[in-house]
């Protein structure tokens, strides 16, 4: 038995985003521990780009004392309308289904320690705010949808 895949061109494999501001999905969110022994949430995105095709990519909020970590989940909150939560100086750990705009740039290749390179890679520059209105509008949803998917999985209609 083999594994099978899709063959692609080098072309194919190069499918960087261009530097821009693009719409993106909170798909998956995983406390962790960074290597300075801080919490933080590992965050897989959605990213889609002017056609609509998506693309995966990982950032992290680093929950420490540094301004340049405090400003990136400043401007995540103020991306997914969770200021009042920031105002708290507390971020829920369940960031899924949180949508807004994200800058992206491009990561130039990093050699890595054993030799050769990693290959350049799309990276999140910032995270971008969205007017009031559109704000309050997907934390509505969000938490609406949220709401609804606990009333899905914890109900009184039992079957028998």
């Amino acid at each position: 038995m083999s594994f099978r895949f899709k063959v692609m061109t080098d072309s194919e494999l190069n499918n960087l985003l261009p530097e821009g501001v693009y719409s993106f999905e909170v798909n998956k969110s995983t406390r962790k521990v960074s290597k300075s022994g801080n919490d933080m949430a590992e965050l897989g995105l959605v990213v889609w780009d002017a056609s609509g095709k998506s693309h995966y990519l990982r950032d992290w909020l680093v929950f420490s004392d540094a301004s340049l970590s405090i400003r990136k989940i400043k401007h995540f909150c103020d991306a997914v309308g969770l200021q009042e939560s920031y105002k708290k100086g507390e971020l829920p750990e369940d960031l899924e289904r949180l949508s807004g705009k994200v800058k992206i740039g491009i990561e130039d290749e990093q050699p890595k320690a054993d030799g050769g390179f990693w290959p350049k890679k799309n990276v999140v520059m910032d995270y971008v705010k969205l007017s009031v209105a559109a704000n309050a509008a997907n934390t509505a949803t969000v938490m609406a949808e949220k709401i609804k998917a606990d009333a899905d999985l914890f109900n009184d209609d039992l079957p028998f």
